[in-house]
């Protein structure tokens, strides 16, 4: 709605009559004065956030603890509005005068914004090239690329409007002619790489707007390749149009989206017997071995939840959906427990109704477990020369490992080590010379501690794991983080492994 709102200031005084030289003249004003109002307020706040710094550090006064976020709001709602307004023309009629166009917005155009575009145009060709020599299917990444070749390509062509009837300028008509003819093929690869997404995942709000802008690009593109008038007021004008439909018409964003989203699920659990149309699902006995349908599951609920779109989903269910929710938001104010958690335990209550995937109500942020030594009484290091710190991190957020690499210098010689995880094994792989010399399973060792009760306290003794290998290593765990053993996708992961490794 803000994009459409601000689109509409861009025609709202050039509707009944439009002057061409005007029509982009307020445009520009309004460019630059966005561009110099977002300098300018970054620039007031890191000065005044810096100074509350200072303050706080040197001359130790105390703030409220949302002071940087209320001074944000405060500049971006007063300052930046004031500057933003202050600037805007009053005089329409004097803005139909042409004047020198802008040398800095000609060199921004012409040597920075305009190669972008070709950068990408080449990026998008040659990817398009090799998908169908490989005749293969394009990947959903491809559709973020092309909508910013899209938005650059348009900004260029606006921005250098005014040069594009002087002789001297021919690259202006050149480029116009070039992006739009160019944008055609590009448009068909766009809709390739949707519909692969929509066929698997269906339609959420994201791609419903990529199938949009693809469509709005193709009318854009023939309109600026045949008509004779090239109107840019018909860009923003169509915007306005298109955006207005998509939020309120009959076929609108969020109907599509959740019609798709609720079809995708009823699919999956007819597929699997688990429930039928105009039944209502009590509590399934029904595990959903697919591992891809099960994630569906999870992902086309947690949708739903995260949009707070639960009359949708309510038809499948018996139980009152809304009701629950209201409970688990009262349990939230009374015990003070995030947000965040409640409707993950929403989300998680949801999925146990469909499927048994997911056991004894563990929220997603009680699936990590975490297992904590009894250091207090020191390290027994007899009959080793050496020890190390060993930490690691997992930082991907995807549910696979990342090599962690740690280089040790040993009494022997310089040892790599690595945390690994592969076909389900986990284990640490010590390499010399590039050579793996020993390898440290752990598969056995965190399946003990998984059946721990008492994950905090735990002796030493029981937090070591000795190698068999040529270099005989130990490794004692300080502390472990887990994925829970119920978690949803059932997947054994390490997160978190600190403590120390030592060699004999």
């Amino acid at each position: 709605m803000s994009i459409i709102l601000h689109l509409w200031v861009s025609i709202s005084c050039y509707l009944k009559k439009y002057e061409k030289v005007a029509f982009w003249q307020f445009n520009e004003a309004l460019f630059i004065r966005m561009l110099l109002s977002g300098i300018f307020t970054l620039a007031l706040y890191a000065g005044l956030a810096l100074a509350i710094y200072a303050c706080e550090e040197l001359l130790k006064l105390k703030f409220d603890r949302n002071i940087y976020l209320k001074l944000w709001i405060l500049i971006l709602g007063v300052f930046n509005t004031w500057f933003f307004l202050s600037g805007i023309p009053q005089n329409f009629t004097e803005l139909n005068t042409e004047k020198e166009y802008p040398k800095f917005l000609k060199i921004f155009s012409q040597y920075i914004l305009i190669p972008i575009v070709f950068i990408y145009m080449l990026i998008l060709y040659a990817y398009g090239a090799k998908i169908v020599m490989e005749w293969s299917l394009p990947k959903g990444w491809v559709s973020t690329l092309i909508l910013f070749y899209a938005v650059l390509g348009i900004l260029a062509i606006l921005l250098v409007n005014p040069l594009r009837e002087k002789e001297e300028y021919g690259w202006v008509r050149f480029f116009n002619k070039l992006f739009f003819s160019a944008s055609l093929p590009i448009i068909v690869l766009l809709y390739a790489a949707i519909l692969v997404r929509i066929k698997t995942y269906g339609i959420t709000e994201s791609r419903y707007y990529l199938i949009v802008l693809g469509i709005w690009l193709g009318f854009i593109s023939i309109y600026f390749l045949v008509s004779k008038q090239k109107n840019i007021r018909t860009i923003p004008f169509s915007l306005v149009i298109i955006g207005l439909l998509t939020l309120f018409g009959p076929g609108n964003v969020f109907s599509i989206a959740n019609k798709s989203q609720l079809n995708r699920l009823e699919k999956i659990l007819i597929a699997n017997k688990i429930w039928k149309p105009g039944e209502k699902l009590e509590k399934s006995s029904i595990r959903i071995n697919n591992h891809f349908e099960a994630e569906q599951v999870k992902e086309i609920i947690n949708y739903f939840v995260s949009r707070k779109e639960l009359e949708t989903l309510q038809p499948i269910f018996a139980i009152n959906i809304i009701k629950l929710h209201e409970n688990f938001l009262k349990r939230y104010k009374k015990e003070e427990i995030n947000e965040w958690e409640i409707k993950n335990e929403l989300k998680d209550t949801l999925i146990r109704i469909i499927c048994t995937n997911e056991k004894n109500g563990m929220t997603r942020y009680r699936q990590d477990i975490n297992f904590n030594a009894d250091v207090h009484n020191g390290l027994d290091i007899n009959g080793y020369t050496k020890l190390f710190n060993f930490d690691y991190y997992m930082h991907n957020s995807m549910n696979s490992m990342e090599n962690e690499q740690l280089m040790f210098i040993t009494p022997i010689d310089s040892i790599q080590v690595i945390l690994t995880e592969k076909d389900t094994i986990i284990s640490l792989d010590f390499y010399r010379n590039k050579t793996i010399v020993e390898k440290m399973i752990l598969n056995d060792f965190i399946a003990k501690l998984k059946n721990k009760q008492n994950t905090n306290h735990i002796p030493l003794s029981e937090m070591t794991i000795d190698g068999t290998g040529e270099l005989k290593p130990r490794l004692i765990v300080k502390i472990m983080n887990i994925k829970h053993p119920e978690s949803f996708d059932n997947e054994m992961v390490v997160r978190e492994l600190y403590g120390w490794i030592l060699f004999k």
